[in-house]
């Protein structure tokens, strides 16, 4: 191995001794090779080693490179990772993101869950998926880490994780500012300037970005829409003698007329008739950073950022409904027909898929206000300090805070009739403490990691809901709960030969939950869940072995099995005191062996990463429905069965000539569940075939490419386009329903360039073929003969303009 690449293994302060302030200042993360790729640095073993020469499965984007691709959110990171989706979750979930990698992630925001795949904002760890939807602001890097990171991430970082690298302040008196306008009246502005406030020793950095789009899903007003009284009215009332599902008495109700939204008028086009919207944006950030070096071996960094979401909720796009099953006809019989003189069925459904018959505000039951909000209000802090202790030994600490509200209303039955509807506000706030001792063996063949970490978070969620109310619940809820995990973790690489080398290390992990659950009918002021605690609590050892074999400065080649583990929870969305008491589920486990191949040839101009990998996923976290004791419908989640991944992941990079440019990758995954254990899950979907995992395609795939033309006027225009494919996939564990079908995604975008490049101005397009496809769906077919989805954006054009400075 060369000396190159030992000394990129070393801790950031001692990849050289003796380094000036100065020289620390121009450092760059990217460098550019004579006449080839660039070569990208990463961090993702806690030490500065070049992506080609680090035995993991990376994809690694530049901020450049997101900037090309049109990528604003996290939510976008997926679309050139093989075997990685990820996504924003539908209206009933918030500001929530759902980050699959090699099948393993999470769909959901319940306290009761943790993610499989955790996001690093600068090396903090973010504990929850709620609040993550983050905007991808004046990042340096973005480095995605696909398979079990437990050794060195610890807990959650189950299937992968996702790092989030921020821009250091360099003090050399750059800056930008951008503006991006576009369909739905889109207006994004951002902008970042770097100065010195003390030449040498203190920098700054400052970045902010607006976000402003209108929502692409239109709610109509169903009378409007129909004509004069088909929204009913008239009704008898309440039934006497009529009970709900636990046979007790329907409180009488009278006729309740609904009325149109905009006043009673003629039929009118669909156009004409839409009161509100879904799938706005309307999103502030900032960054505020210090960097200090005050002497030639430490550098300290303090950093301050926040986020503003004020939006409306998500599209929610009813797609199905059977007006037969069980509970809608029981909810047409008892409620909905006597009081609205209206039945639930699919007449609301309606013909376009971005439209919908959603009514918030306050319901004519209760006159409980559901509003058509989805807001976040996010900020952190992080202060971390870097020290060269000797010329081969390396200390940081990253201390952090962060918390974050969120509060979201849903209309989730896409009608006027008041059937289910829910509001929520969480609030999250988490301290981290992690400190990493890094070094070198003086005989340069031993390179070591250790450390510490601390996490410590109190979450809550509070709101009320109600489904088929009258008939069958009306519900204050209130969870509230503590987390804390301690760790302690080691990691090495020997190097045997020249050629090759070893891996190791293992994490043991402490980590203990405890939660209070309050439940309340509030229609009767009964409560069936008094103040019930719940703990959770495990220890477990995550180790990792590897070979690696660096045949050459371009070629390695490596084998490692890695290990990783998702912490438990009490029981979700519990109905009575039993399923609180006993619905408490463990940790899950999961096992890879991985090899994989990374090289660069023809002179540098060509880079091939692949890796293969099998999967073994055990003590799954399953959901499974049933009826408790009591007799009440039981959604839990218990740790039962196993399964088995296995899959191939190919990157390509090539620049056959300094104007063209050419990127693809493919991802193809098996999932089979060998033992589905006491759950109901299906093994074989309907024409037989093997049943896919949650948010898991077969295949992943994209292709992008990027020609320039050098202009007379030392100017430059360059095109690029991309077309990102995704095999059929499923949402839920449903074999009949809750799938997206297989679709491609094609963006493009021409960009002009002045000379000196201080001026850019960029035309693009993202959906080009205008595909209708869902982030995902709520298949409750089998449980409520229902089924929704978060239907994506439309096709869309913008124009930006960049000034840099």
């Amino acid at each position: 191995m060369s000396m190159k690449s030992r000394s990129q293994r070393l801790p950031r302060w001692c990849a050289g001794a003796g380094l000036a302030a100065g020289a620390l200042a121009a450092s760059a993360p990217v460098i550019a090779q004579q006449g080839g790729l660039e070569e990208i640095i990463v961090t993702a073993r806690f030490r500065e080693e070049n992506l080609q020469q680090t035995p993991l499965a990376i994809t690694a984007f530049t901020g450049e490179n997101m900037e090309a691709r049109n990528l604003t959110d996290v939510t976008m990171l997926d679309s050139f990772s093989p075997n990685t989706v990820i996504a924003p979750l539908g209206a009933g979930w918030g500001s929530t993101m759902a980050a699959f990698i090699r099948g393993v992630g999470l769909g959901d925001n319940s306290l009761s869950f943790e993610p499989g795949v955790p996001i690093y904002i600068d090396d903090v760890y973010h504990g929850r998926p709620q609040g993550a939807i983050l905007d991808l602001l004046d990042l340096e890097r973005v480095e995605i880490l696909r398979g079990p990171q437990g050794t060195l991430f610890g807990r959650n970082a189950i299937g992968g994780t996702v790092r989030l690298i921020s821009r250091r302040p360099k003090g050399d008196d750059t800056g930008n500012a951008e503006i991006t306008i576009g369909d739905f009246d889109r207006l994004d502005v951002r902008g970042s300037y770097d100065i010195a406030l003390v030449p040498d020793k203190l920098f700054a950095r400052f970045s902010a970005s607006s976000k402003r789009r209108d929502g692409y899903f239109d709610i109509l007003d169903y009378e409007c829409v129909n004509g004069p009284g088909s929204l009913g009215g008239g009704g008898t009332g309440t039934l006497p003698g009529a009970t709900n599902l636990f046979g007790g008495p329907i409180p009488p109700t009278p006729p309740i007329d609904l009325q149109s939204q905009i006043g009673p008028q003629d039929i009118r086009a669909e156009n004409g008739c839409v009161v509100d919207t879904l799938g706005d944006e309307n999103v502030t950030s900032g960054r505020a950073a210090l960097r200090w070096l005050p002497s030639d071996n430490v550098e300290i960094n303090f950093a301050l950022d926040t986020s503003l979401i004020d939006q409306k909720g998500p599209s929610d796009k009813y797609t199905y409904l059977d007006p037969a099953f069980f509970f809608n006809a029981a909810y047409t019989g008892t409620i909905a027909t006597p009081v609205f003189n209206l039945p639930y069925d699919t007449r609301f459904l309606t013909n376009s898929d971005f439209t919908g018959y959603h009514r918030f505000g306050p319901d004519p039951l209760f006159n409980r206000d559901v509003q058509n909000v989805n807001t976040l209000d996010h900020d952190g802090v992080a202060l971390t300090v870097e020290w060269a202790v000797t010329d081969n030994v390396g200390l940081k600490s990253v201390t952090s805070y962060r918390e974050w509200e969120n509060t979201f209303g849903r209309d989730s039955d896409g009608s006027p009739l008041p059937v289910d509807h829910t509001w929520d506000t969480s609030i999250h706030e988490q301290f981290t403490q992690e400190v990493q001792l890094t070094g070198l063996a003086a005989n340069g063949r031993l390179d070591w990691t250790t450390g510490v970490f601390f996490y410590d978070a109190d979450d809550s969620n509070q709101g009320w809901n109600f489904l088929y109310p009258l008939f069958f619940l009306t519900t204050n809820h209130k969870d509230v709960q503590t987390d804390e995990n301690y760790a302690v973790f080691a990691h090495f690489t020997y190097d045997i030969t020249d050629v090759l080398s070893i891996t190791g290390g293992a994490r043991y992990t402490d980590d203990q939950k405890d939660v209070n659950v309050y439940r309340q009918d509030f229609v009767t002021g009964a409560v069936t869940i008094p103040n019930t605690g719940v703990s959770v609590d495990a220890q477990e050892t995550s180790p990792k072995i590897g070979l690696n074999w660096q045949l050459s400065d371009t070629l390695l080649t490596y084998v490692q099995w890695a290990t990783g583990f998702r912490a438990g929870g009490f029981g979700p969305r519990p109905s009575n005191f039993y399923q609180v008491a006993n619905g408490s589920f463990g940790v899950e486990d999961l096992e890879t062996l991985e090899g994989g191949l990374k090289t660069d040839l023809n002179d540098g101009k060509l880079r091939l990463n692949g890796a293969v990998f099998f999967s073994e996923y055990t003590n799954q976290q399953q959901f499974q429905q049933q009826v408790d004791p009591l007799g009440a419908i039981w959604f839990r989640s218990v740790n039962t069965g196993k399964s088995e991944y296995y899959g191939v992941e190919l990157e390509v990079l090539a620049a056959p000539t300094d104007a063209f440019q050419f990127e693809a990758s493919i991802g193809y995954n098996h999932f089979e569940r060998v033992d589905r254990g006491t759950t109901t899950l299906c093994e074989e979907d309907p024409p037989g075939g093997t049943c896919t995992a949650p948010r898991t395609p077969e295949w992943t795939s994209a292709i992008g490419a990027t020609y320039s033309w050098g202009l007379s006027n030392g100017g430059r225009l360059s095109l690029r386009g991309d077309a990102v494919y995704q095999s059929r996939i499923a949402f839920g564990d449903d074999p009949f329903n809750g799938f997206q079908g297989a679709y491609t995604l094609v963006d493009s975008r021409l960009t002009w360039e002045s000379p000196g490049q201080g001026w850019t101005i960029a035309l693009f397009g993202t959906n080009l073929t205008d595909e209708v496809y869902f982030h995902g769906k709520l298949s409750l077919v089998g449980v409520l003969g229902r089924e929704q989805g978060n239907v994506a954006r439309p096709r869309e054009f913008g124009l930006a303009l960049k000034r840099s400075f």
